[in-house]
């Protein structure tokens, strides 16, 4: 019942801020009056308690975000990002104009050197250029750091009209990733991947999805089956959250307990 409550007031907010999770210090709101109220301060009083109930079953989720291209974090925006506190991280390491990112090895560093240790990188890849070549470029420019999983940014332009051609492309960057013991991600959304890849293409499913709806929702009550996937490794629900001067993309997953990852796929 608490839980219904409090998503009341998720979506309530007009102003466009109705995201609590980046509120702090409620509690000092919220006290106990013991004398005769008006209905008003305890309609008000219930409504900060749903609130702070919200806040405590959200921090048994996590939320995330992506490094906002094409911006070289400071050592001061981690910091900041860090005490959230976001533990996973995913900075974009190829562009689709077919280039290596030239902030990636600087953020993975900056990153690691402020408490990060769960680090995955993206490519958003170029789809005019040769698919093996750009992710072996990227690789390379990678060697000597630690990361975890490479994530394929769909949401790009450029994809033929030929979904088979399309279909063959995904599958050499994959496969490239693999060839050099890395873990694959995909990255899509269900208009984004049936539009260019298939609806009855599910030869990813096997990997990894972080799909896409700004819904402003970090959960996956709005997920509907695509390319296999029965259910999401991570959501990127939430676009241009403003804090730690700068404005970050934010994702939700299950998989860990913590308050506040925050991510950069685009």
């Amino acid at each position: 019942l608490s839980f219904s409550c409090c998503r009341f007031f998720f979506f309530q907010a007009e102003d466009g801020i109705r995201d609590p999770l980046w509120s702090r210090g409620l509690g000092d709101v919220y006290k106990r009056q013991v004398s005769t109220q008006s209905t008003w301060d305890i309609q008000m009083k219930f409504q900060v308690f749903c609130l702070l109930a919200f806040l405590v079953a959200l921090s048994y989720q996590t939320v995330g975000v992506l490094v906002p291209p094409p911006e070289k974090m400071t050592k001061e925006q981690v910091e900041c990002l860090y005490k959230e506190p976001p533990k996973h991280m995913v900075i974009r390491a190829y562009t689709s104009d077919g280039k290596v990112d030239t902030n990636v090895i600087s953020n993975i560093k900056v990153a690691k050197e402020n408490g990060y240790v769960d680090i995955d990188v993206s490519i958003s890849p170029c789809v005019p250029c040769e698919p093996v070549e750009q992710m072996k470029e990227m690789l390379k420019a990678l060697e000597g750091q630690s990361y975890g999983k490479i994530w394929i940014n769909c949401d790009v332009p450029g994809w033929r009209e030929f979904k088979s051609f399309n279909q063959l492309f995904l599958d050499d960057l994959v496969n490239t990733i693999k060839g050099a013991n890395k873990k694959p991600g995909i990255f899509s959304s269900k208009l984004v991947w049936e539009e260019n890849f298939g609806a009855d293409y599910d030869a990813m499913s096997s990997y990894p999805l972080m799909y896409e709806n700004l819904d402003k929702r970090p959960d996956f009550k709005d997920f509907r089956p695509f390319g296999g996937w029965r259910k999401p490794f991570a959501k990127h629900y939430l676009s241009g959250v403003p804090v730690c001067d700068s404005k970050w993309e934010a994702i939700y997953k299950e998989q860990f307990i913590h308050l506040n990852d925050y991510v950069a796929l685009k």
